[in-house]
This record gives C-alpha cells, structure tokens and sequence, in this order.
C-alpha cells in the first residue's frame, strides 16, 4: 500500500509560506495580463533601460505561475488521496464530489461572468471590434467567435484543451481542464497499482487511466509528469522524519528557481515543454525546502496576507480576463499604453479593482466551498468519508 502523509503534516510556517505562495502564483497572472494587454510590447518600445527590463520580466510570469500551480496540486491531491487509502477510507463517490465542487464552485460563476462581460462589450459599439477579431498574443482567432454553446458547456465539463476551446474572452479557462483530469489520473493509476486489488480489478483501472491519457492527449499527459513533482515531494514525507538541518536551505534552493524563471522569460530552451520542467523541477526544489524545514513563528502580518490572498487566488485566475479584456476592448483600444509612471499608476490601479472584484465573487462562491461539499456529500450519501 501507499504510505500517506498523515503521519507529518505540513508545519504551520510551511503551511503559511504555500499559501502565499498561491496567492502571489494568482497575482503573477493577473499583473501579467494587465501588462500583456494594456502595455506596449517589450520590443516595440521607444527605448529600454535597466528599470524597464526588469518591470517587463517581473510581468513576464504568468505561464510559469501557472506551472508552480500544478506542482502545488500535486503535492496537495497526492497527500489527501494516500491519506485516504492508508487510512482506509478511500471513497471514489466522496473524492469526486470533493474535486467537482472544488472546481466547479468557481468555474461555473466564472463562466457566467464571461458571458457577461463579453455580451456586453460586443454590445458596445466602441468595443465590439475587439471581439471579432483577432489579438496578437492572444488570440488567434476572435474571441467573440468563441462565445458559444459548445464552449460553454465544454468548458463547464473541463474539455477546453480536448474537444473545445477556452469560452469566449476567457483564455486562462485551459489549464482547469489539466487539474480536471489530472484530479482523475492519479487516483485511477493509483488503484491499478495497489497490490490488494484484485487482478481484474487492477486491469479495469489501468485500462481507465490508459483512456484518460489517450482521451487528453500528448500535450496534456505530459504535464501530468509536472504535476507528479509536487506528488513526489507528498511522498517523500514518509521518508524524511526530522526537519532539514542545513542552514538557509531555503534561501540556497531559491536560487536555481530562480535562475530557472529567468531563463524562462529569455525563453532559452526552444521546447516550451522542457522550459516548463525546469521550471517545474527549480520550484519542486524550492518546495521541499519549504515543507521539510524546521518550524519556526512568522509575522501575523505575513500569514494573515498569505491566507487572504490564498483564500480567493482560484477566483481570481478564473475571473480575473473578461474584466481586463472589456477594458481593452472599451477603454484603452488600439492605443496601448507605455510604461511611464502615470500608466503604471493606472496599471495598479486595475489590478487592485480586479483583486477587490475576485475577492467579492469569492465570498459568494470559493469561501462556500467546505459548506457546499458537506450539502452535496449529504444529498448524496450519509457517513461517507471526506477525502
């Protein structure tokens, strides 16, 4: 059997430093669009400099916020699920409904608002154009033209990658699909490989998680390998017993994460995919230091931040584009801006009425989850375990 983690548990400043770590992953996404749509490109600029080089590459990090979300999934599913089968109270109904409500608690408002928010900027003359056209680095195709049942419904049923698109305006949708299917990946793999089960049992696992794979195809299956990463730090809480001893662990393993980010945004590799694992490895790293380090207090100030920006940081990557687009298409147009102080004011400025908005959705929708879980898990069995 699979040894869990319930034996070592997270340490209140490894718990704390993961949490803020989400948020500042969701705030890189956000300041990364508003850069990305409201800002001259880095190569079209008048002139650069030392302090615009870095502004641009601190925004630059949207996609690998993103990959540092997938490690965190893994080390955060893989931990309950082995807590669950070591515990002997694993419930495939109750997992299910766990996950769904997880995601779905927030993707399905998200999906609203985008209808929403795009019907009501094609609505508006002065920013329809936008939506029935293409956008560079972003769209490929209108995104009005996206705006439709089959996205929708698509998306509602984590296909966006697979067999449909990301709905309407709405393009960070993708990588729910990903967390979908990985959340059903693991625990499938999982089962078909557990020496108790019984040999026909085993093979109808294996033969679904084979499916899975074969149903999301090459791009999605790969990453899956990155997700495993955070697995692999879960997992290693069975083997290492007594916190990290070497000085400033942290510190030193921030550096090749780092270094990795960097040369993510100098884009050095031409496989986005080998990027993305360097990446994926420099955080994994980074990680482990975190979760296997002694524990010692952090400032109130400091956790306090982190478990407010943790609390709604799904919210705001789920809802945080069509807002940001409408501004585009209504406001800002063709005349993007350049980074002089005033516009980097404004700049700021939408990023935290986003953030206030994200928060705002979040208490009506990402703060419920724990209450809609125990609702839907009592419609549906009694006394069934909450994985």
């Amino acid at each position: 059997m699979l040894q869990g983690t319930k034996r070592t548990r997270l340490t209140t400043r490894a718990s704390v430093h993961l949490d803020m770590v989400r948020g500042a992953a969701a705030l890189a996404v956000l300041v990364g669009h508003v850069r990305g749509l409201l800002f001259l490109p880095y190569h079209e600029l008048p002139r650069g400099g030392v302090a615009t080089s870095a502004l641009y590459a601190l925004t630059s990090l949207g996609h690998q916020a993103v990959i540092v979300f997938f490690v965190l999934s893994g080390f955060f599913i893989v931990s309950s699920v082995a807590d669950a089968f070591e515990g002997l109270r694993w419930s495939w109904r109750a997992y299910l409904v766990n996950r769904v409500v997880r995601l779905s608690l927030v993707l399905a408002p998200a999906l609203v608002l985008t209808l929403v928010v795009d019907r009501l900027g094609m609505a508006i003359a002065a920013s329809a154009e936008f939506y029935r056209r293409p956008l560079a680095y972003f769209f490929a195709v209108p995104p009005g033209s996206l705006d439709t049942a089959r996205n929708f419904f698509g998306n509602l049923f984590y296909l966006q990658g697979i067999l449909v698109r990301p709905f309407g305006s709405n393009d960070p949708l993708w990588s729910l699909s990903y967390e979908f299917w990985y959340y059903l990946l693991f625990p499938l793999a999982l089962c078909a490989w557990l020496k108790r089960r019984r040999p026909a049992m085993s093979t109808f696992y294996l033969l679904l998680a084979v499916s899975v794979v074969l149903f999301v195809g090459e791009t999605i299956a790969l990453y899956f390998l990155l997700w495993l990463l955070g697995g692999a730090i879960a997992y290693s809480f069975r083997r290492r017993r007594t916190p990290l001893r070497v000085p400033y662990a942290g510190a030193w393993a921030a550096v090749p994460f780092a270094a990795a980010l960097a040369a993510s945004v100098d884009h050095v590799l031409s496989s986005a995919f080998l990027m993305d694992s360097v990446v994926a490895l420099g955080f994994a790293v980074w990680m482990y230091t975190l979760v296997h380090g002694a524990d010692r207090p952090v400032p109130q100030g400091y956790a306090r931040a982190a478990r407010f920006f943790a609390g709604f940081s799904y919210t705001l990557y789920a809802t945080h584009f069509p807002l940001l687009f409408l501004f585009r298409a209504r406001i800002v147009r063709n005349d993007v801006w350049t980074p002089d102080w005033l516009h980097i004011l404004c700049g700021l400025a939408i990023v935290v009425v986003t953030v206030v908005i994200a928060w705002g959705i979040a208490q009506l929708t990402e703060a419920r989850t724990a209450a809609v879980r125990q609702k839907a898990m009592s419609l549906l069995t009694r006394g069934a375990p909450v994985v």
